[in-house]
C-alpha cells in the first residue's frame, strides 16, 4: 500500500524509539478524546485535560447501548458470576446481566425520550436487539480471542516497510476480536441504533475508531488486523420483517484514506496539546462535514498544498479542486463495504428437529423473549407447558404470540397463560395428538358438582350455591350439550334440589320429564313457569323475613331450585323473559333459586350487560368467533378449543381450561 503520510508521521516513521508522554498534559489518546476535541474542544479540555469528572443524566438510548454491551460481554466471555458452559447458558447468563444492569441504572441519571419513554420499554428494547443479534451470527468461542477488553499500549510497531512510534499512547475498548475460519484477525464492534447508519456517508468518528483499533490491536497481538466489523443493532422494529442487525466492514488494506485522515488529526491533536492554534474539521457537522474531512485529508487548508494540487488536476478554483479531490476519494466510501455487500439476513432455523417445548422457546426467542423451560404437565386433552421468563417480560405481549407458536408447533387450539394462576410461571397449553375423554364419575349426592378434568388430571369440582349462577356458550358439536346432560344427571341425585327444565327445541332434555319438577318446551309455557318463579321467590323472602333468616341454608323449610334453560337465544326471541330472568338472577341467590342458561350464539344481543354482571360464573366450549368468545369472558381464545368437551372454566379464581365429561 502506498500512503500519503503526513510530515510529522514520516519523522515518527524514520526510528524506532520508545515513546513518552512528558510534556503532554494527557496521558493517553482515545477515539473518543479525538472525537470531542474535533468537536466540542471546550468540553474535551474539562474532561480529559483538567479531568473535572461530573455525573449527568445519559440518554436512555446510550444506557441501552451500554446495557447491551454487558450483554454480550456475558454472552462471549461469561463474567465472575455468570460462567456459561454452552450456548444455551451464554444466552440466558448474557441477557441476565444486561437486564439487570438497565434494571439498576439510576432512573435519575436517565433521559428518557418520546421513542424510549420508561424503563420497561428499555427492557424489552434491550431484550428485542440482543435476541436479533444473536441468532445472526453462530457461537463460535474458539473464534473470540478477547472480549470487551481495554487496551492501553504505546505504538511503536513494524509498520508498512518502516517502524511506527507514536509519542503518547492509545488507549481503547475493543468490544470482541476474533479470528474467523479464513484465519484473519477482525476486530468487531456493535451499537444499538433506532436507524440504522448510511454506508455511503463519510462518518469521521468511525474512521477514527478504526484506525486507532488497528493501531491498538497490531500493537497489544503483534500482528495486523485485517479489518474492523461494525454491527448496528436496530432497536426500531422493521415493518418489512428484514434483519435487524447490519454490518459494515472496513477492510484496512482498501481504505488508505482513513489512515492519512487518522495520521493528521493525530499529528493536529498534538499541537494542540503543545499550545499551538490548529484548525480541525467538525464530525458531527450536518451539512457539511464530509466535504470538511475530504478537505482536510488533503489540506486544502494549507496554501502550499492547494496550490500543488491545483497544478495537478490543472484548475484555478478551490471549488473544482475539492471536486477533483472527491472524485478520487471513493473508497471513503468503503466504510464497513457497500451495504448491498455485507447484508447479514437471518438464519432459518430448523424447527423440524425440535421437540415442543424448545420450539417454543426458540420462537419466543425470535421476538426478544427469553423463557427458561421449567416442566411439563400431561393431561387427557392438553399438555402444559411451563417456563420461567426472564426480567422484563410483559406478561400482556406473550398473549399475542398464539397464532406464531402454532405455526411453528403446527397444532391448532393452543392457549397462552401469563402467567399460570397462582404461580410464577407462564404456561403454552398445547393439545394432544391423542385426546381422552373422561367418563362422569359416581357423583356423591351433594351440591358439590363435576364440572371436569384439570390439566394435570384433578376432577374440578364447584358447589352450584356459590355460582350462584352459571352461563354456559357453544357451538354445535362443541360439547355443550354433553356437559348440560352430566349437571342434570348430578342434580337429580341431590335430594333437595328441584329442577326446572325449559327446552325450546324439545328434543335436547325430554328424556328427565318424568324425573325432575317440571318440565317445558313451548315458549308461552316457559315464560309462565318463570312467572311462577318470580312469585316463588318473592313468597320465600316474605317467610324468610318471617323468621328473621338472610339464606335458605339457615333453615329447612325450603328446597333448591336450579332452572336449566337450553337454547336462551331461541327463548328471548320468541317470549318477553328477559325481566323474569334477570329478576331471578338478581334476587334468587339467597332464597335457593339457581338459574343455568345455555346459548349457541354468544353476541351482545343475547348476552347483554346485566346477563353477564348477574352470571359470573361461565362455562365457554368452542364459539364460532374470536368476538363471541369475548363477550363471554372478555379474551379471545375459545374460538380456537378443540370441540368435543374441550373449554374453558370461568370463576372467581380466574379462567381455567378442561376438559368436560363424557357420559
Amino acid at each position: 500500500m502506498n500512503l500519503t503520510v503526513p510530515k510529522v508521521m514520516r519523522q515518527i516513521l524514520s526510528t524506532k524509539k520508545e515513546s513518552s508522554t512528558n510534556g503532554f498534559p494527557v496521558e493517553h489518546i482515545s477515539a473518543s478524546f479525538m472525537i470531542s476535541i474535533a468537536t466540542n474542544p471546550i468540553l474535551a479540555k474539562i474532561r480529559y485535560i483538567n479531568k473535572d469528572i461530573f455525573d449527568s443524566a445519559m440518554g436512555i438510548s446510550g444506557v441501552l447501548g451500554k446495557s447491551f454491551h454487558t450483554a454480550m460481554s456475558v454472552y462471549y466471555g461469561g463474567s465472575d458470576v455468570l460462567i456459561p458452559t454452552n450456548e444455551a447458558e451464554a444466552i440466558e447468563y448474557g441477557l441476565k446481566a444486561g437486564m439487570e444492569y438497565l434494571q439498576n441504572y439510576n432512573d435519575g441519571f436517565i433521559n428518557f425520550s418520546k421513542t424510549i419513554e420508561n424503563k420497561q420499554k428499555a427492557l424489552e428494547l434491550l431484550s428485542f436487539c440482543y435476541q436479533s443479534y444473536i441468532k445472526e451470527f453462530p457461537y463460535k468461542m474458539s473464534e473470540v480471542i478477547s472480549t470487551e477488553e481495554k487496551i492501553v499500549e504505546s505504538v511503536s510497531v513494524d509498520w508498512r516497510g518502516k517502524s511506527l512510534v507514536l509519542p503518547i499512547k492509545l488507549k481503547g475498548f475493543t468490544d470482541k476480536i476474533e479470528r474467523s475460519d479464513d484465519k484473519k484477525l477482525r476486530i468487531r464492534d456493535y451499537k444499538t441504533c433506532y436507524t440504522f447508519s448510511n454506508p455511503e456517508k463519510i462518518d469521521g468518528a468511525k474512521i477514527i475508531q478504526a484506525i486507532e483499533y488497528y493501531l491498538l490491536v497490531y500493537a497489544k497481538y503483534g500482528e495486523e488486523p485485517y479489518s474492523i466489523i461494525f454491527d448496528e443493532v436496530k432497536y426500531s422494529k422493521n415493518k418489512d420483517n428484514s434483519s435487524q442487525v447490519r454490518s459494515y466492514e472496513v477492510v484496512y488494506a482498501e481504505n488508505e484514506l482513513y489512515f492519512d485522515f487518522y495520521f493528521r488529526l493525530y499529528e493536529d491533536i498534538i499541537r494542540y496539546l503543545n499550545g499551538e492554534a490548529v484548525f480541525l474539521p467538525n464530525l458531527h457537522a450536518l451539512f457539511d462535514n464530509e466535504i470538511s474531512i475530504i478537505s482536510y485529508i488533503h489540506r486544502l487548508d494549507e496554501t502550499e498544498e492547494v496550490a500543488r494540487l491545483m497544478k495537478k488536476h490543472k484548475v484555478d478554483r478551490i471549488s473544482d479542486l475539492l471536486k477533483k479531490e472527491i472524485q478520487s476519494a471513493g473508497n471513503m466510501r468503503k466504510l464497513l463495504k457497500t451495504v448491498e455487500e455485507r447484508f447479514v439476513s437471518a438464519k432459518n432455523i430448523d424447527y423440524e428437529k425440535m421437540n415442543i417445548q424448545d420450539k417454543i422457546q426458540t420462537k419466543m426467542l425470535e421476538y426478544g423473549i427469553m423463557l427458561q423451560f421449567d416442566s411439563k404437565i400431561e393431561g387427557s386433552a392438553i399438555d402444559l407447558y411451563r417456563y420461567n421468563p426472564s426480567m422484563g417480560v410483559k406478561m400482556s405481549r406473550l398473549k399475542t404470540f398464539v397464532d406464531d407458536i402454532e405455526q411453528v408447533v403446527g397444532i391448532s387450539g393452543i392457549r397462552v397463560l401469563a402467567p399460570i394462576p397462582n404461580s410464577k410461571l407462564v404456561g403454552f397449553e398445547v393439545p394432544r395428538e391423542s385426546r381422552v375423554f373422561p367418563q362422569l364419575p359416581a357423583h356423591d349426592k351433594t351440591f358439590n358438582l363435576m364440572i371436569g378434568k384439570t390439566i394435570d388430571g384433578q376432577v374440578k369440582i364447584f358447589d352450584i350455591r356459590e355460582a350462584p349462577h352459571i352461563l354456559v356458550a357453544g357451538s354445535s358439536g362443541s360439547g355443550k350439550s354433553i356437559f348440560l346432560h352430566s349437571m342434570i344427571r348430578q342434580m337429580i341425585q341431590i335430594p333437595n334440589v328441584e329442577l326446572h327444565l325449559f327446552d325450546p327445541k324439545q328434543v335436547e332434555l325430554f328424556q328427565y320429564e318424568e324425573s325432575v319438577a317440571e318440565y317445558k318446551h313451548s315458549p308461552d309455557g316457559i315464560a309462565s313457569s318463570l312467572t311462577s318463579l318470580v312469585s316463588e321467590m318473592e313468597k320465600r323472602y316474605s317467610k324468610m323475613k318471617k323468621l328473621k333468616i338472610k339464606n335458605i341454608s339457615e333453615t329447612d323449610s325450603f328446597n333448591y331450585k336450579v332452572i336449566i334453560i337450553d337454547e336462551y337465544a331461541d327463548l328471548k326471541a320468541k317470549t318477553a323473559v328477559d325481566n323474569n330472568i334477570k329478576l331471578l338472577a338478581q334476587k334468587g341467590r339467597a332464597c335457593g333459586i339457581h338459574i343455568i342458561i345455555a346459548t349457541q350464539r354468544a353476541s351482545t344481543k343475547i348476552i347483554d350487560g346485566d346477563v353477564k354482571i348477574n352470571f359470573p360464573v361461565k362455562v365457554v366450549f368452542r364459539v364460532g368467533k374470536a368476538i363471541d368468545s369475548r363477550v363471554m369472558i372478555d379474551e379471545d381464545g375459545a374460538e380456537k378449543l378443540l370441540g368435543k368437551g374441550d373449554c374453558l372454566f370461568q370463576s372467581d379464581s380466574g379462567i381455567e381450561r378442561l376438559q368436560a365429561f363424557n357420559l
